[in-house]
């Protein structure tokens, strides 16, 4: 197969930086080298993959080659066909450093673990009209699963040992699942879910849980290497603020545009595989001794707050705002309300008329709340093709009200194509001293339901 060599467009120096301050021994080791041979998931974007092109890309493809220039020594790709062939390579000492690893005790016997730096918290993600997962433990006889190979696997299964979990060779092959109805759930971290829904038009899901285990990002090195070991950790180390944000935002920003070139859509996919809102209810949790990547988690949530499809807030954003009328509602006794509204019918006009033209009724729906609400409201996509509203300072009668004034706006509103006549039910419900924020929602849901029922295009208030 053919090997492909990774440098900087500056070129490398002929030793390693002197901010390293490596040992003699370190030194005398890192000339011995020609070259430091990577292994890598091969399709694990935004964090790591090979492209089309046989092009080691993605987050840690950055880190790697600015590594590379801090030890002067460049980095060759050995390439793989899939994250299990890159683990046997390393088993086979055909690769010195893995690009991106989990400790986990079965990985052992043949690697040794960076000190972690980047965590990324695993999430779930369901059909849009199952209800929200605060635990998996309140799933227990649901199906999921995971990538075979990944860490992620045996974390999840030793903390929740009831689970039935089992394995997939892709991403897109355990979220079409989750699609078709195959198995109830398909679990990894939120920016590796947002980017294969992107890159497969995967639209009949949502992110419907974000789990207290993460994923703890380090560099996995062969076991018998362990001077390349700890010249690793102090490359790691002397990686400053500036450039670590420099690499995170090369493919945690997001560039939309109208009347995109199709055949150019998977190189915009790769730059937005993070995006915006939905993402890390609890992410990115920074290593408590590592106050630059605190900095640098504060950066990625305030990108985490909006939809990447409508640019609307997402339902990470919402729990903050539930919390403070909460805590607003403890302390001055003002309610508030939701307003939930789900598409009508929305599976027929993705299969009528393809995920596009689906994708555009959801974005204009988007505009159509934001643009009838008012300043204070909170307008967010809940999941799929449901939104959520949440109205501070509001009764139940003006929720009512503004339930219905947009459910008659949204159905004499001419959408992208023509002869499709969108309608939408609404469930609308108001806090109730005592409750949580999760029975309040399901009460809305419940309403939602209730007006899908009894004909949709209907508001039901409970």
């Amino acid at each position: 197969m053919m090997m492909t060599f990774i440098s900087l467009c500056s070129g490398f120096t002929q030793a390693a930086d002197q901010r390293l301050k490596l040992s003699e021994q370190e030194q005398a080791f890192l000339a011995s080298l020609d070259v430091i041979r990577v292994c890598t998931d091969p399709d694990w974007l935004p964090y790591e993959a090979i492209d089309q092109d046989g092009r080691y890309i993605g987050i840690m493809s950055d880190f790697h080659q600015y590594w590379s220039e801090l030890l002067g020594t460049p980095i060759q790709l050995q390439p793989s066909d899939d994250w299990q062939h890159a683990l046997t390579l390393m088993q086979n000492k055909q690769c010195d450093v893995l690009s991106s690893a989990q400790d986990t005790p079965s990985r052992r016997s043949y690697l040794a673990f960076t000190k972690p730096f980047i965590f990324y918290p695993f999430a779930v993600a369901t059909q849009p009209d199952n209800t929200f997962i605060i635990n998996l433990r309140q799933v227990t006889d649901k199906h999921f699963v995971m990538v075979e190979g990944y860490a992620g696997v045996d974390i999840v299964q030793n903390a929740y040992p009831d689970i039935s979990l089992a394995t997939v060779n892709s991403a897109a092959e355990g979220l079409k699942q989750v699609e078709t109805g195959l198995v109830f759930g398909y679990i990894d971290t939120v920016p590796s879910i947002n980017y294969q829904t992107l890159k497969h038009g995967i639209s009949h899901i949502k992110i419907n849980g974000i789990l207290d285990q993460r994923y703890a990002m380090s560099v996995g090195i062969r076991s018998d290497l362990p001077l390349l070991l700890s010249i690793y950790n102090k490359a790691i180390a002397v990686t400053t603020e500036e450039t670590r944000q420099q690499i995170l935002n090369n493919w945690l920003s997001l560039s939309f545009h109208q009347n995109v070139d199709l055949t150019w859509l998977w190189r915009m996919l790769i730059v937005i595989a993070v995006v915006v809102a939905l993402f890390f209810y609890r992410y990115l949790l920074v290593n408590q001794h590592n106050r630059e990547l605190q900095r640098v988690n504060k950066k990625l949530e305030q990108l985490s707050q909006r939809d990447h499809l409508t640019g609307i807030h997402n339902r990470y954003y919402l729990d903050q705002a539930f919390q403070q009328e909460l805590t607003r509602y403890k302390r001055y006794q003002h309610g508030f309300t939701i307003v939930m509204l789900d598409i009508d019918l929305f599976k027929q006009i993705n299969d009528s008329y393809g995920h596009v033209v689906g994708d555009d009724v959801i974005k204009q729906i988007a505009m159509l709340l934001r643009e009838h609400v008012r300043d204070q409201d909170v307008v967010a996509r809940w999941g799929g093709e449901e939104f959520l509203i949440l109205n501070p300072e509001t009764s139940l009668d003006g929720a009512r009200t503004l339930a219905e004034h947009l459910r008659r706006l949204i159905r004499r509103t001419p959408f992208t194509v023509d002869k499709i006549d969108v309608t939408v039910s609404f469930g609308v419900t108001d806090y109730r001293a005592g409750e949580d924020i999760e029975t309040m929602i399901q009460r809305a849901d419940s309403a939602l339901y209730q007006a899908k029922q009894s004909g949709r295009d209907k508001t039901v208030v409970f």
